[in-house]
């Protein structure tokens, strides 16, 4: 948990650097609205149930629909492991249920739970990739830069034309 609440203080501290970075500079430089594909790659990739790198990219919807199935599939897989392991609570149910006190896996449980894993994992893949894309592609459709010598700045915007 240590390990995770300095991965978490990093990346935050890591993008407000960069934000701190982009607006301190002068002259050639791009804006603080051009974003890195991967701190918005690595956002995703946090061993939490929630999607900050489409969050970070701006994408909004991305992020809640990634956040939503990651939770469903994060939720059942928890408590499987709390119903067939010592974790979270010290076995009192014995005393009320006859087979509480098993301490083995079935096979159907495992593989429930291999499946929820394997999908909890997919879709992190699947938001992390989804993350570094549309920052690059946000980055490749709109570019502001400075020109120091000349005193100008300069503004593109791509629009696709369908």
């Amino acid at each position: 948990m240590k390990d995770l609440k300095v991965f978490l203080v990093a990346m935050i501290l890591l993008t407000a650097a960069d934000n701190v970075q982009a607006q301190h500079h002068h002259g050639d430089q791009w804006s603080s609205s051009r974003k890195i594909p991967a701190i918005a790659a690595a956002l995703s990739l946090q061993p939490l149930p929630l999607d900050l790198g489409n969050f970070y990219a701006g994408n909004w919807e991305r992020g809640t629909i990634y956040t939503t199935a990651e939770v469903v599939l994060f939720i059942p897989a928890v408590v499987l492991i709390s119903q067939n392991s010592n974790w979270g609570h010290h076995r009192y149910d014995s005393y009320y249920y006859p087979d509480a006190n098993r301490r083995t896996w079935t096979d159907a449980e495992r593989t429930r739970f291999y499946y929820l894993a394997g999908g909890y994992f997919l879709v992190k893949l699947i938001s992390a990739l989804d993350a570094g894309y549309s920052v690059e592609r946000q980055n490749a459709q709109v570019s502001v830069g400075y020109d120091k010598r000349s005193q100008s700045l300069g503004f593109s915007l791509a629009i696709p034309i369908p």
